[in-house]
């Protein structure tokens, strides 16, 4: 992930109207679920905040950082407010296992909480890597890969921005609710987000595929049969499981119920089912 230190007297209050999350009471080393929406509640980014004794970091998807950076920098004109693209500062680790959350780690640290498949994480100074690296060892621990930590990702269910999610999801979609403030004031998006749990619901739901068939590709689209134009669903991630097999996420219409067979007939097919895997 990116990490943009949001510095100044106002940065908390700047933040307070843009995060779907309450930035009030973050104490230094502490971190909290965020996103940041557009005025029509789209998400423009999730991730975590997390706080430093005279900055706040706000850590979003790499790829979009830039992005985050001159979209907050063009709120922040009238606040005393100082935005620095910070990545380079640190190193960011995702520690596995039930040991994970108790584990005693040396120096500087915030700590992520658990998300999905990810006991706990770890926001370092980039100097401290080495370090921390050595305790982990010390500790036990082993190097996970990316296909295996991919194969986590999928079976917890724990959507990730640039490919379960886009500029044309609402957080709602995704299941983000420990994102989002339900007693803060407001934000940018708010209204929207209000709106539709009041009055409302979304037409589409991130869900968990599997494929008996054998695995499908991600961006596979299951067409409605009796609607043209309409989707039953759209697989996003894909992956092989050592425990349940080919299996992957995506979104089905919100009137598919768990457990529908999608496609087949000669082609890919996908069973619909919750998260997560179990």
């Amino acid at each position: 992930m990116g990490v943009l230190a949001v510095a100044g007297a106002d940065r908390a209050a700047f933040l307070q109207g843009q995060l779907t999350q309450d930035v009030r009471g973050l104490e230094n080393g502490q971190a909290r679920r965020a996103a940041g929406l557009t005025p029509k509640g789209k998400l423009l980014y999730f991730g975590w905040l997390a706080a430093e004794p005279e900055r706040l970091l706000l850590l979003v998807p790499a790829e979009r950082r830039g992005a985050v950076l001159a979209h907050l920098s063009r709120y922040a004109v009238l606040s005393k407010v100082s935005l620095t693209d910070a990545t380079p500062e640190f190193a960011l680790l995702a520690l596995y296992g039930p040991a994970a959350p108790s584990l005693e780690l040396p120096g500087a640290v915030v700590r992520l909480p658990a998300e999905g498949e990810i006991a706990a994480g770890a926001l370092v100074p980039e100097s401290a890597r080495g370090g921390l690296l050595r305790a982990l060892a010390d500790a036990g621990s082993v190097p996970l890969s990316e296909t295996s930590a991919e194969a986590l990702r999928v079976e917890s269910g724990r959507p990730r921005y640039g490919r379960d999610a886009d500029e044309t999801n609402l957080p709602d979609e995704l299941g983000l609710e420990s994102a989002i403030s339900t007693t803060k004031g407001c934000y940018v998006g708010q209204e929207i987000v209000a709106r539709l749990r009041t009055y409302g619901r979304v037409s589409r739901r991130l869900v968990g595929f599997r494929f008996p068939g054998g695995a499908v590709p991600a961006e596979t689209v299951f067409p409605d049969p009796e609607k043209a134009g309409h989707e039953l669903g759209r697989v996003t991630s894909s992956v092989e499981s050592p425990r349940f097999g080919p299996i992957g996420l995506g979104f089905a219409a919100r009137d598919v119920e768990d457990g529908a067979v999608l496609g087949g007939v000669g082609g890919p097919a996908a069973i619909v089912g919750p998260l997560p895997f179990a």
